[in-house]
């Protein structure tokens, strides 16, 4: 079995299309995607690791084969790795039900963002002298009490709104995002993802506030 991870991006030139692929490298960054000469850097939706990825994709691939694009560059379309957006939630739901793959979707974001070290050490404790890592968990909208459909609000901007689509994505001007991806895009980040909780707000209350309340540091 081929171990390593399997991914779901979009790119804002392609607002019609979404990509799934694989990596064995440590990140999807690392896979060369933002490489091109491409204006527009690739947004990460998803991203799994798995012991065999590589059946994961072609099954992937098989299932939602129907809504796969071929391009046009040649008389007989040439088969590629991008599918209809019309079907990106229910490809995100199929991922999530399958067995054997850890989504690590918001380390990678992590990882891609470099956080600042006093946003790092807020994830993890290190204890004990063989320095375990402890990590907080996964911001997950649903275990905090916010459910599909909920309107967040930007607090420096409370007239930019974005709904609650899973318990991870976000819906803004009619189209879905990784939370951290679009928070970064209205703030007018000079960084590609930003740790969106300290500037939402739900019901008046701020989304850190609702983390932590959700998940006590130890």
């Amino acid at each position: 079995m081929a171990k390593g991870r399997v991914y779901i991006v979009k790119n804002p030139l392609f607002p019609t299309l979404f990509k799934i692929g694989f990596t064995t490298k440590n990140s999807v960054e690392e896979r060369g995607l933002n490489a091109s000469n491409l204006p527009e850097a690739f947004e990460v939706i998803r991203e799994y690791e798995c012991d065999d990825y590589k059946e994961t994709e072609e099954l992937f691939h098989s299932t939602f084969e129907p809504f796969r694009y071929y391009s046009q560059l040649d008389e007989r379309g040439r088969k590629t790795e991008f599918f209809s957006v019309s079907c990106l939630s229910n490809a995100i739901a199929w991922m999530d039900k399958l067995k054997d793959l850890t989504d690590i979707t918001d380390e990678a974001v992590a990882e891609a963002e470099a956080e600042v070290e006093a946003e790092a050490k807020e994830k993890k404790e290190i204890f004990d002298k063989s320095k375990i890592v402890v990590r907080r968990p996964v911001f997950d909208f649903y275990k905090m009490g916010i459910p599909q459909g909920s309107i967040l609000y930007l607090e420096k901007k409370p007239n930019i709104q974005v709904k609650v689509m899973d318990n991870k994505q976000v819906e803004h001007d009619g189209k879905p995002h990784a939370f951290s991806w679009i928070t970064a895009r209205l703030l007018k980040s000079k960084s590609e993802y930003v740790n969106p909780s300290p500037y939402w707000s739900y019901k008046g209350k701020n989304l850190r506030v609702i983390y932590n309340e959700t998940y006590p540091s130890t």
